[in-house]
């Protein structure tokens, strides 16, 4: 019989102040093809919740021109005990997803862009992917692609992805299904020729995989062409990826949705460009 135990406290903060707190907690033993779950609660995990809440609004208190959630889930199963904190940021209608030890870095690279004004219109033009932002474009034509065993398309050579399937879940409600756990996109020899005239993507609103017709939707929030929105086949991407270089950059986070369930997702890619998508 495996069993699964959540604790999770999700808190939202408007200017500094807090103003809404829900505590979940609940268990699912799963035997067979069988899930029975409760909300019973797990003293342990709720205490390890409420402490990791307590550290995190110490950082959220800070962040005064913005509105603020934070989410922890204390889980355990298999015997191993986890503890996630989530902190979702929003300014001026852009936001990110960060985690405490970064926080105030991503918050600052986010008023910065919620300041920023497009130089041009958009246009059929190469994109240079910044901020590790192309490892939203790959957790979707890749790692989503993987979760639904979608066909392989023949990405450049230079290119690996580190992709990690587990069972996860969101809730004790949830039916687990396999998840990524992180993604990282690494270049190896790759050719790097910046583009005169270009798209700098900076940040990401959203994106979707349809496994019917393997079309890959990504919603630009932030470039130097203002927000729009790229919808290709991921053999059209995989095509496209023309350079990339540097090390692998921390993506400001990715809230992973499927089936309804959201789960946060650790996301690295390298500075990438690709032919024009739009």
């Amino acid at each position: 019989m495996n069993t699964f135990a959540i604790a999770s406290r999700d808190e939202l903060w408007l200017r500094g102040a807090l103003v809404e707190s829900r505590l979940m907690h609940g268990q699912a033993r799963q035997r067979g093809q069988t899930i029975e779950a409760s909300d019973a609660r797990d003293e342990r995990l709720i205490r390890a919740c409420d402490q990791a809440i307590d550290d995190a609004g110490a950082i959220v208190a800070a962040l005064r021109d913005a509105r603020v959630r934070v989410v922890v889930r204390a889980t355990r199963e298999h015997d191993a005990e986890t503890v996630e904190t989530t902190i979702t940021i929003a300014i001026g209608g852009v936001s990110v997803v960060t985690t405490p030890a970064d926080a105030l870095h991503d918050h600052e690279l986010l008023r910065t862009l919620a300041e920023s004004r497009p130089a041009a219109k958009i246009a059929s033009l190469p994109i240079v992917w910044q901020n590790g932002s192309a490892a939203v474009l790959l957790h979707e034509a890749v790692g989503h692609a993987s979760e639904h065993g979608a066909r392989p398309v023949p990405w450049p050579s230079w290119l690996s992805v580190e992709v990690p399937l587990v069972s996860r879940r969101e809730t004790f409600r949830d039916v687990p299904l396999p998840r990524m756990t992180h993604l990282v996109a690494r270049q190896r020899g790759a050719p790097f020729a910046m583009p005169d005239e270009r798209i700098e993507v900076q940040l990401i609103a959203g994106g979707a995989y349809d496994p019917v017709t393997d079309v890959v939707t990504i919603d630009v929030a932030v470039s130097t062409s203002g927000s729009f929105t790229i919808q290709q086949t991921r053999s059209r991407i995989a095509a496209s990826l023309s350079g990339a270089a540097g090390e692998p950059i921390r993506y400001p986070g990715v809230i992973c949705s499927r089936e309804g369930q959201e789960l946060f997702v650790a996301s690295y890619a390298p500075l990438m460009i690709t032919d024009p998508l739009t």
